[in-house]
């Protein structure tokens, strides 16, 4: 992860930040100097090495730590969004 999936750009640590850390799995959200797109990553650190997985995102550090503290969405919460797309016509668009 020393080079932005974007642009291919190599970025440094100074351009990541870790936003939790537990049980040797650490929530890293890495910024590109060079184009400003971002990578959410969870980093594992176990006995047997280090693996990652990551994701393209455009959320901010901010943004991460205010959904990580909502917690996980609930059945009612996803039902309650389909009812409001579907009241909204959204499904109907053709």
């Amino acid at each position: 992860m020393s080079s932005c999936p974007l642009c291919k750009k190599q970025h440094s640590t100074k351009d990541a930040r870790i936003l939790s850390k537990k049980n040797g799995a650490y929530l890293v959200h890495i910024t590109c100097p060079h184009c400003a797109n971002a990578v959410l990553a969870v980093i594992v650190v176990t006995q047997l090495g280090l693996s990652s997985v990551g994701m393209v995102t455009d959320l901010g550090t901010e943004d991460v730590m205010r959904l990580k503290q909502n917690g996980p969405v609930t059945e009612d919460e996803i039902l309650a969004f389909h009812a409001i797309l579907k009241e909204q016509n959204i499904f109907n668009i053709i």
